[in-house]
């Protein structure tokens, strides 16, 4: 008969980072998965739950007769009902020393008493690759059996509709000849600085004539990111429009002449594939997991490194035929990383957990 799973989306604006993009590219999909099992969006905000707060899902739970709740966020407190926990990345254990992951916003004590909490309780904890799976068992000594790996999906459809040419969005945005691509909040972990002082020297060094676009919400490190531009002597060569609607990043992502991608934080990330999708090569930063993650469609580089940063860029626009390479590579990535691959990789967990499930009734749910 199949098992009723309710699906925790977040509570995120449209467009804006990648918990959004996660959440929109698989609850679609989940509305015409071919699985026997059927599913619940639950829309935080829709249903007024507050942020990495479960209130009220005990009560739906009971009502709806969940048999399983797949946690979609990676930070949420832990349910009497069996759950699914998604994990992205555990980067305030291996890099605590980030203010983002420490001592603001979501601090490390409150990062720590969720992940404590919620990850040796989960039926199952899922990540997108067998680096962020090893960090969980590392950190959290769960069941190595109880982490399971699923490559996080690449967006498509309406997710991947642009609202201009490449003409049209370089006149929109007042951008001039080629473009490298950078979609970021302004969090000091994104490395914005780094990325910077490659560009300076790409310009010192060498005739490539490249500017850059840095997309995104300011966190408190635009003022820091902006005093270096004026600093390095880039003000006529690097645009920050801030937030740009979906349908524009998308030209932008295939305008430009490549996505870099700096960010310390991983292993699992989403603007290089959403670069893979739109047809746009990935020169990204080399952490754990990044290889294993993006395969031969991106070019790394040490994400400390202003030269090799700057050295992967000019290989990349100077090599017309490495270039089409990496695209054609991303594009292949990104077809077989699908929405409906990521849903059968977590219905074939559903099969064998509705076997189990199956062993107890209503009078011991919630107690």
């Amino acid at each position: 008969m199949g098992l009723r799973v309710g699906v925790v989306t977040g509570n995120h604006e449209p467009g804006i980072g990648g918990a959004w993009t996660f959440s929109a590219t698989l609850t679609k999909a989940l509305k015409t998965a071919q699985c026997p099992h059927a599913f619940l969006i639950l829309d935080r905000v829709a249903i007024g739950m507050s942020h990495r707060k479960n209130d009220g899902l005990e009560a739906i739970a009971r009502s709806e007769r969940i048999d399983l709740m797949w946690l979609m966020e990676p930070w949420s407190e832990p349910l009497s009902v069996p759950y699914i926990a998604t994990v992205w990345d555990l980067e305030h254990r291996k890099q605590p020393y980030f203010p983002e992951v420490s001592t603001t916003g979501w601090t490390w004590s409150a990062r720590e008493n969720v992940y404590n909490a919620l990850l040796p309780r989960a039926s199952m904890i899922v990540t997108g690759t067998q680096a962020g799976k090893e960090e969980v068992i590392r950190y959290y000594h769960v069941n190595s059996a109880n982490v399971m790996v699923i490559p996080f999906p690449a967006p498509a459809g309406t997710l991947l509709v642009q609202s201009l040419d490449a003409a049209g969005i370089k006149e929109k945005y007042r951008l001039n000849g080629d473009f490298l691509l950078y979609p970021a909040q302004f969090w000091p972990h994104k490395n914005h600085v780094n990325l910077l002082r490659a560009l300076r020297l790409l310009r010192n060094q060498t005739d490539l004539d490249l500017s850059l676009v840095l997309t995104g919400s300011d966190q408190g490190n635009l003022d820091y990111v902006m005093k270096h531009i004026v600093e390095l002597g880039l003000g006529d060569r690097v645009f920050v429009p801030g937030f740009v609607p979906r349908e524009d990043l998308n030209a932008l992502y295939r305008a430009s002449a490549a996505l870099v991608f700096p960010g310390y934080f991983g292993p699992d990330n989403f603007p290089p594939l959403e670069a893979f999708a739109l047809s746009c090569p990935v020169i990204a930063a080399n952490i754990p997991g990044a290889e294993e993650q993006l395969g031969q469609g991106a070019l790394l580089f040490n994400p400390s490194d202003p030269s090799d940063i700057a050295a992967k860029i000019q290989h990349v626009c100077r090599n017309s035929g490495l270039r089409a390479q990496m695209i054609s590579k991303g594009n292949e990535i990104a077809k077989l990383r699908t929405s409906q691959a990521y849903i059968a990789g977590l219905c074939s967990f559903l099969d064998r957990f509705e076997a189990i499930r199956r062993c107890w009734g209503a009078a011991y749910q919630h107690l």
